[in-house]
């Protein structure tokens, strides 16, 4: 584990007890506004205990979402890992095709968990009357809409983001109006911490930040810029140019995320409590016999590591049994041998259930990505030096993994921008890619937006079905679950957004 990952003022046995209240009271809402909301409970012991669980939830997610949503959908989605491997359930099966029930899961489970969790968390920080948690709290609730919207399109936010545990058959939002108003709201979140340095209460549960509002402070300027320059080209045809611009150039105006405050969260090590909430891709590679769960990384993401001496490739990965570093490839029908593929190393997936002491962390929003927003932004015409933020952001990933940097931004071609503007943005748009291993979902809204993926048009060796013939998925459907429940405000959504299939873009997917 990188040293600079550690957060060393949180001990198992403090990870243990909140997990443990938290996954208990998940059955319900009202056992767990209940137990959550004890008067018996002390006051930062409530607020911790709800803070650990949302941010687990959230952000390194059970189990079954991470397994369905960060792996099997968006990480091949991604073009960065694949099932595609002899040996595995999901050898040469075509990786585009949804599954409802997956597909139910994802959008079920994190509103179930997640969103109502943070609603609890709101009242908690309402009722100790403590500002700054109410607004980490909001925060975090921008981030998961942020993601969710990503996913399906229009969804709830406005009135899921209301301090009250229950709420029925919320209305959707477009996914503009979603984007306008988390990007506002933020900027109002950040302006409401000021120079505050005051630590919320329940500090202990905040796994990210260990309550300090002024790094929370700079993830919500951080993720404005995520999320702007995401939406840009989306604003400007919209005739919003003079919007996104000022939003962009404020967010490069005010501190930005580095080395020394980046959002990662670190996993439980104890095998019993990783299965039972943050189940990440350790759990499903070693949680089962032989080699039916398992995955490999893609040719694509092996090839920009290892054809341009990347210190990170023995890092992330581990030579095949027959030797040498290679992938396989999404969608492809026959798939290849187990023997030949290179393997995700401990730093993914530990070396079992039992000795996961060697894994990263969970990318939040990380020094890497940020730098990469920073050179984006240069490229594009706004402040900066697009080649140093892309070096830096090269440095940081390599830093992550715990690789050495040697003389590799020195010596190797591809760790300068050169050609183009267009040339250099896909420079980064790429070194971005690699450094987001792990965060499929973040890696998946990357590609779109930036065409990075080209559509598959073999048939023959590779699957080319509809409703995305050979392209990237552009989104999820919606739940199944959802459609009986608020039947009346998701055909509202899909009348206003499109057929509700996979090939129908989103508001900000302009290519």
């Amino acid at each position: 584990m990188n040293n600079r990952n550690k957060k060393n003022s949180i001990k198992i046995a403090n990870i243990a007890l909140i997990l443990i209240v938290i996954a208990s009271t998940f059955s319900c809402t009202s056992d767990f506004e209940e137990i959550n909301r004890n008067p018996n409970l002390p006051t930062n012991a409530r607020a911790e205990n709800l803070l650990g669980g949302v941010q687990y939830f959230t952000f390194a997610e059970p189990r079954f979402v991470s397994w369905r949503g960060n792996l099997l959908y968006t990480s091949q989605f991604s073009h960065q890992f694949t099932t595609n491997v002899q040996g595995t359930w999901w050898a040469g099966v075509d990786s585009y095709k949804n599954d409802q029930g997956w597909t139910n899961g994802v959008f079920d489970q994190p509103y179930k968990k997640s969103s109502i969790n943070l609603r609890a968390l709101l009242i908690e920080y309402q009722d100790l009357n403590d500002i700054q948690g109410m607004v980490i709290t909001r925060i975090m609730m921008s981030m998961f809409t942020q993601k969710m919207t990503d996913i399906f399109g229009n969804v709830p936010h406005k009135e899921i983001i209301v301090p009250q545990i229950e709420v029925l058959s919320p209305k959707y939002e477009t996914q503009k109006e979603i984007y306008k108003f988390i990007i506002e709201d933020l900027k109002e979140q950040m302006n409401i911490i000021g120079a505050s340095t005051e630590t919320i209460n329940g500090a202990k549960g905040d796994f990210i930040y260990q309550g300090d509002p002024q790094k929370w402070k700079v993830l919500a300027n951080t993720l404005r810029l995520r999320m702007a320059l995401r939406s840009r080209e989306a604003f400007i045809a919209d005739g919003e140019s003079n919007f996104i611009n000022a939003v962009i150039n404020d967010c490069l105006a005010n501190p930005l995320i580095d080395d020394t405050n980046e959002a990662t969260l670190e996993r439980s090590k104890e095998p019993l409590i990783n299965a039972n909430l943050d189940g990440g891709f350790e759990d499903v590679y070693w949680g089962f016999a032989g080699l039916g769960s398992k995955w490999v990384p893609t040719e694509r993401y092996v090839s920009l590591l290892r054809d341009n001496n990347d210190p990170r490739l023995g890092e992330i990965l581990t030579e095949a049994e027959n030797g040498g570093y290679k992938g396989s490839f999404v969608n492809i029908r026959t798939a290849p041998e187990w023997e030949d593929m290179a393997k995700p190393s401990e730093k993914i997936i530990g070396k079992g259930l039992s000795d996961l002491k060697d894994q990263v962390n969970v990318m939040v929003l990380t020094a890497a990505e940020s730098n990469f927003l920073q050179a984006e932004a240069a490229l594009l015409g706004y402040a900066g030096n697009a080649n140093a933020s892309y070096q830096a952001g090269i440095s940081s990933s390599i830093r992550f993994w715990g690789a050495e940097l040697g003389t590799f931004i020195a010596s190797e071609p591809i760790a300068t921008l050169s050609g183009s503007n267009e040339e250099q943005l896909t420079q980064v748009y790429n070194q971005r890619w690699l450094a987001s291993l792990t965060n499929g979902y973040e890696s998946w809204s990357l590609v779109r937006r930036t065409n990075l993926i080209p559509q598959i048009t073999d048939n023959t060796n590779y699957w080319v079905s509809q409703p995305n013939n050979g392209n990237v998925p552009n989104r999820l459907p919606y739940s199944s679950t959802e459609k009986t429940l608020n039947k009346e405000n998701i055909t509202a959504a899909i009348q206003q957004q499109g057929p509700d299939e996979m090939n129908t873009k989103l508001w900000w997917d302009m290519n």
